[in-house]
């Protein structure tokens, strides 16, 4: 990894990594955050984001950002707030599984 100023990891040394759900929590009926940990953890600073790739059984991916929700520390785990969308492909999963 390639350290940048703040401590934060340089685009070109990012890889995916899998993230485990730890919880979800409804913030109000279209928004839940949901706490996640990462096998390598990344620090972030404020206003960063995470993109979140969704893999199908048939090879099918869909990706969405998302701005992290939760105060950059060394744990490996971040909360995301996603709002569900009408129609939202991501969103709509991340919500009702």
């Amino acid at each position: 990894m390639t350290p940048t100023p703040g401590g934060t990891t340089h685009r070109r040394t990012l890889r995916w990594q899998p993230a485990r759900v730890l919880a979800l929590r409804d913030e109000t009926p279209r928004a839940r955050t949901l706490r996640l940990a990462l096998p390598e953890p990344r620090r972030h600073l404020a206003g960063q984001h995470y993109v979140v790739r969704l893999t199908a059984p048939d090879g099918y991916t869909a990706q969405r950002s998302y701005s992290v929700a939760s105060a950059p520390d060394d744990t490996g785990e971040i909360e995301l707030t996603v709002e569900e969308l009408e129609d939202g492909e991501v969103s709509g999963y991340l919500h009702g599984v």
